[in-house]
């Protein structure tokens, strides 16, 4: 992918060190917008698929290492990279971003941290996940959905709603399950629960049209989810996120 193909974010409350990242990162080639917080971040995310986000750690709101959870959450195959002046080792245990700029910081070492953050997307999708069941009352959705994983070589089978995904979980193999939380009769978070009820360590990820912190909450219906697809989504968010599930990913059938 060529540099002015590869869409930036770049987060930061301070406005000098924001135009300046934005022109850096222009100048050497890379389409680039602002977020002056966490929040207008969030809402970007939701409107705009990014391949990459840059953010600073200190910002008032939603600081960057809780931006880097919930973009985790929502958009798994995005690389976020943050800056710090203090990068110490309880902020390197609190965050695992795909890499840290360390103020002050060199264009050059900015442009090779990008770089490799981007290369690491190119991994081959592991072994352990190739039969995805997807799960959705749109039959339109639910094509482009199973048309994108055959792309990237998953088998997905594709049915219309929660009783027809249990019947399937019981008469064929399974390695992972993409739902829509809203359908009618069954919805996809009591699909999941029933799922997680007799086959607990099959991932399940749900998609969801609204970007609700409240999905993702330890105590609310769907924390048993593995994951969230926001819509819209493109492809390297869905690979991104079953090939991060893949290591623990158990067959079911």
């Amino acid at each position: 992918m060529k540099k002015s193909e590869i869409h930036i974010l770049v987060v930061d409350d301070d406005n000098n060190l924001r135009e300046l990242l934005i022109d850096t990162l222009e100048g050497i080639g890379y389409p680039a917008e602002a977020a002056v917080d966490g929040i207008e971040a969030l809402e970007k995310l939701r409107k705009t698929p990014y391949d990459l986000m840059i953010s600073d750690i200190k910002m008032p709101g939603i600081d960057g290492i809780r931006l880097l959870h919930k973009t985790r959450r929502y958009y798994p195959d995005m690389p976020v990279i943050l800056i710090t002046g203090y990068a110490t080792p309880e902020i390197m245990g609190r965050a695992s971003p795909d890499g840290f700029l360390a103020k002050p910081f060199r264009i050059s070492a900015m442009e090779q941290l990008i770089e490799e953050a981007l290369a690491g997307q190119k991994e081959e999708i592991k072994d352990s996940i190739r039969k995805v069941l997807v799960v959705d009352d749109d039959d339109m959705f639910r094509q482009t959905l199973s048309d994108t994983l055959r792309l990237n070589n998953f088998i997905p089978t594709a049915v219309e709603g929660g009783n027809e995904a249990l019947r399937e979980l019981e008469n064929g193999s399974v390695d992972a399950v993409i739902a829509d939380i809203k359908m009618p009769g069954m919805d996809g978070i009591t699909l999941m629960n029933r799922i997680k009820s007799k086959y607990p360590d099959l991932p399940v990820i749900l998609i969801t049209g609204f970007f609700a912190d409240d999905y993702a909450t330890p105590d609310s219906d769907s924390a048993q989810a593995d994951g969230f697809l926001q819509k819209p989504f493109d492809t390297k968010r869905i690979v991104r996120l079953l090939e991060e599930l893949s290591p623990t990913c158990p067959t079911v059938g």
